[in-house]
């Protein structure tokens, strides 16, 4: 079973063309995509871009993905994203707590949908 920060990261990663780096986490579950709301996804991410006024896709793709999207870049992320919830660095959203490299990742589905 996939935890819910592991999808999180899959649909950005997916959404921003990294479908490839993707595919080991869809082919061991390929029921996630089924009755997913990814309209929703962007609207988190539009939420985030409103607190993060001239993010770009450009300058999020570098921070998330410097080395490009691939298998060990969502282990990158994973990590980033722990030490984000130690540092504090979290980003609120009706009623939701999301480290802010989750909301980056929602930010860049929203730029990319």
């Amino acid at each position: 079973m996939i935890a819910r920060r592991d999808l999180i990261v899959f649909l950005s990663a997916l959404s921003a063309g990294a479908a490839s780096a993707a595919m080991p986490v869809l082919a061991a579950e390929p029921s996630l995509l089924t009755g997913l709301d990814k309209t929703a996804g962007g609207r988190i991410g539009q939420a985030w871009l409103k607190e993060n006024p001239g993010a770009t896709a450009a300058a999020l793709t570098r921070r998330l993905a410097p080395k490009g999207w691939s298998p060990a870049t969502l282990e990158r992320l994973r990590l980033k994203v722990a030490d984000d919830f130690r540092q504090g660095r979290v980003f609120r959203h009706r009623g939701w707590r999301l480290a802010d490299t989750e909301g980056a990742l929602f930010g860049l589905l929203a730029l990319t949908a």
